[in-house]
């Protein structure tokens, strides 16, 4: 096992890769009592087409990712969930833009809950009858998102930025994309993306990193799985062909959406993580709590506490985004948009500002070091390959010249676009 150590962390990232290409990488943590374990595959929302070898390129409907995290769990005779309950293990599942995941935690058992997540996760099972059962109940879940202001709003402003692109796509497709699923799809999708050469399993907790390498060399020996070379097709990224969009909705009050959309990106590794934690604190600079702007906005009634500015880099795409509940959608717009327009101005000097928030966010990420989940969940691995530990030592390492660069990047020739949501 490659061994990678973080002295200041006083942290160890153990990491194997087996011959059927599966990852293994082991964080034990011998102080703790529960065992937390995630099976990744960097297969979600974003892929809309790949080709296997040399066969013909398969279209992927919007939801299918999501879809087929749901039917792993089913099998024709049982039901993983129930098996992890019988084991005392809480176990649960998410997919997103980039990653689908399937993940247990436990105090005991821990060698029959791995074992078991490696093989439900491995062993598809799919048939017309329970994929007609899914699209049903997956239908209701579409229908409570339409429903939803705070998502309908997000989504809106996606439509915005990237339309007609996969980002743009609520993660559980439509009604009419999940209706295009089929066994025949889930299975060559399970073939291409669920073989062990595109899988990261990860345990953080307390275990023996031998003993628990052994059971899944063990358990992976006993299987066979087809070598299927794989390649991606990456839809393209139109220009908007709007800057202002409004939809009517039942709300007490409009919600407003703005976003920044940047060029598509070239970032990889821990130069787009660093990125992402430096546009991060350079968002709090701008727009934060401590700000003079915000307690401006605050004071006038024109902001609440619900305003929220967040960063997102997700393979190609990469904005910066604004939520708010306001009757004074107009106003918080131009006051956005000014304070961009002066962020050279607003950042000379601040350099105590940068430190004070550049600790903050440091304190926040070492207190996430006691979750076992937030170790396992909370880091880039998926996308860049760091994980909690290499941000918080790239945390450690910021400057205040890398708020300046990174200012230029993003908030140069910014373009504004507003989305709002009103009765």
């Amino acid at each position: 096992m490659i061994e990678k150590q973080y002295p200041n962390l006083k942290e160890t990232v153990l990491t194997e890769t087996l011959n059927n290409g599966l990852k293994v990488v082991l964080i034990p943590k011998a102080d703790y009592h529960k065992t937390f374990a995630v099976m990744t595959t960097p297969f979600g929302a974003l892929d809309t087409r790949f080709q296997m070898n040399d066969e013909l390129p398969i279209d992927i409907p919007a939801g299918t990712a999501h879809f087929l995290e749901h039917k792993l769990f089913e099998k024709e005779h049982s039901d993983a969930f129930t098996r992890f309950g019988e084991l005392g293990a809480d176990a649960n599942a998410f997919t997103n833009a980039y990653q689908t995941s399937y993940l247990f935690s436990t105090t005991q058992n821990l060698k029959q809950a791995l074992e078991h997540l490696l093989d439900f996760v491995q062993q598809p099972y799919f048939s017309d009858k329970t994929i007609a059962k899914e699209q049903g109940i997956i239908g209701q879940e579409i229908q409570m998102y339409e429903d939803d202001s705070n998502w309908a709003v997000y989504m809106g402003l996606l439509q915005l930025m990237y339309p007609n692109a996969p980002l743009a796509e609520d993660i559980a497709g439509t009604k009419a994309s999940i209706a295009k699923i089929t066994p025949a799809l889930l299975y060559n999708i399970h073939r291409a993306f669920y073989q062990p050469k595109q899988m990261t399993i990860q345990l953080v907790g307390r275990f023996d990193p031998k003993t628990i390498l052994a059971i899944i060399q063990e358990n992976q020996n006993k299987k066979h799985f087809d070598d299927v070379a794989v390649q991606r097709f990456e839809a393209p990224i139109t220009p908007p062909n709007k800057q202002v969009a409004f939809k009517k909705f039942d709300v007490s009050r409009p919600k407003i959406a703005l976003g920044i959309r940047l060029p598509e990106n070239n970032l990889t590794g821990q130069e787009a993580t660093k990125f992402m934690l430096v546009a991060d604190i350079l968002a709090d600079m701008l727009f934060g709590e401590q700000t003079d702007w915000y307690q401006n906005l605050y004071n006038k009634g024109i902001i609440d506490t619900e305003f929220e500015t967040s960063f997102d880099l997700l393979r190609s795409y990469q904005f910066v985004s604004f939520f708010s509940e306001t009757t004074e959608y107009d106003k918080l717009a131009d006051a956005i948009a000014q304070q961009i327009a002066n962020y050279r101005t607003v950042l000379a000097g601040k350099m105590s500002d940068f430190e004070s928030l550049r600790r903050a966010t440091l304190g926040e990420g070492i207190q996430r070091l006691n979750s076992l989940e937030s170790i396992a969940l909370r880091g880039d691995d998926v996308l860049f390959g760091t994980n909690l530990f290499d941000k918080i030592m790239l945390l450690q390492e910021l400057t205040y010249n890398d708020i300046l660069d990174s200012a230029e990047k993003i908030y140069q020739n910014a373009q504004l676009q507003r989305f709002v949501l009103q009765k």
